[in-house]
């Protein structure tokens, strides 16, 4: 299989997309058979280094940096800068794109991973710019010769919104890489508490902060529980994007003062001591394909609290301290409960993150050979 990868992802600021595709391309050398070759497209070098092979995960045959900077970002650089190059191909199989849009106007064959469908099921969480910026995902989805994704719940929605067919879509869900499957070391614990700058117990969030993550709900219930826990804090750690509550007018009207911490982006080296060290991860989203985030803290030995919706049930199973809905006495009471639990000794079964990528190699290359499975 001569395999193109969209991977312009993993030469901005990392995020989830970047670590999932990382962890695909991790497990390519290990399953490369004879005749196989494997090109990233970028739009630049990586910060602070160049586009060579060497530099990207996966041990690439060729990197080829395209278009440089364009107005509009990655959807114009994608239909524009890479379907031009592509249009001078004649020797690749496949195009993989796991950031929700192929180039529409290439005739390689494509897939796209849509890890989910929030921005069609509910607009009105989503900006003017994000919901441009997705517009391209359903004549994707429609157009690819299959298509990724990391749930049951996010297939049953792409096919109810986006119209195509289920024999199309592969159900490919995610897991964790080696490290997260690791106990998390004393020096890992010490580097998330300094950078926190306190001791002491916390209620975590994790990850950004959006309509759909209801966490004007969870202040709403920590301020109950912190009237009767005085060593309490809360800390939401994650970018703000738009459109979401406003948390700083929320913490004042509480009257929670210094007890709310904000941290607008956790660095990656603190993560597994941030949830190692929490009391509870709340994961009250509304909408989520997979939820990542929630299984990264059972895999720390966090309790996690989530609101029973959309992929979490399917992900977390039985796991999680689940709530019907975000009344604040309700996320409050299994806050209380959770904190007073003792954690488990033993980690629950997680999915590895080899494993995703297996599942995704191998529907690629029965996307190569022009197949679909039945």
């Amino acid at each position: 299989m001569r395999l193109g990868c969209d991977a312009r992802v993993l030469v901005h600021r990392p995020a989830g997309v970047a670590r999932y595709l990382a962890g695909v391309l991790g497990e390519w050398p290990a399953l490369k058979r004879e005749g196989d070759s494997l090109e990233l497209f970028v739009d630049r070098a990586p910060r602070g280094a160049s586009a060579e092979a060497a530099e990207f995960p996966g041990r690439p045959d060729r990197v080829r940096a395209l278009g440089g900077r364009l107005p509009g970002g990655d959807p114009v650089w994608r239909q524009v800068a890479l379907a031009a190059h592509l249009a001078r191909r004649r020797d690749l199989d496949l195009l993989f794109c796991p950031f929700y849009s192929i180039p529409l106007a290439s005739r390689l064959p494509a897939v796209v991973t849509i890890h989910d469908v929030s921005f069609a099921a509910h607009p009105e969480w989503f900006s003017r710019r994000a919901r441009l910026a997705f517009a391209l995902a359903g004549p994707s989805a429609r157009k690819a010769r299959r298509i990724l994704v990391p749930s049951r719940f996010s297939a049953d929605e792409t096919i109810r919104l986006f119209g195509v067919p289920a024999a199309k879509i592969e159900v490919t869900p995610l897991g964790l890489e080696p490290r997260w499957l690791a106990p998390v070391s004393d020096d890992e614990r010490r580097a998330a508490r300094r950078w926190l700058g306190f001791e002491g117990p916390y209620v975590l969030h994790l990850g950004a902060v959006h309509a759909r993550r209801n966490v004007d709900a969870l202040l709403r219930a920590f301020a109950l529980l912190a009237a009767r826990r005085p060593e309490l804090r809360l800390v939401v750690a994650g970018p703000t994007i738009a459109p979401a509550p406003d948390l700083p007018a929320l913490s004042r009207e509480l009257e929670l003062g210094a007890r709310y911490v904000r941290r607008e982006w956790a660095p990656e080296g603190t993560l597994r001591g941030l949830l190692a060290e929490c009391a509870a991860l709340a994961y009250l989203s509304s909408y989520e394909g997979f939820g990542l985030p929630a299984l990264e803290a059972l895999a720390c030995g966090a309790p996690v609290v989530a609101l029973r919706a959309a992929s979490l049930p399917e992900v977390l199973g039985d796991e999680a301290a689940w709530v019907p809905d975000l009344a604040p006495e309700t996320v409050a009471g299994a806050l209380r409960e959770t904190l007073g639990t003792r954690r488990r000794a033993e980690r629950p079964p997680i999915r590895s993150a080899a494993e995703c990528a297996r599942a995704t190699i191998d529907a690629l290359r029965l996307a190569a050979g022009g197949g679909t499975r039945r």
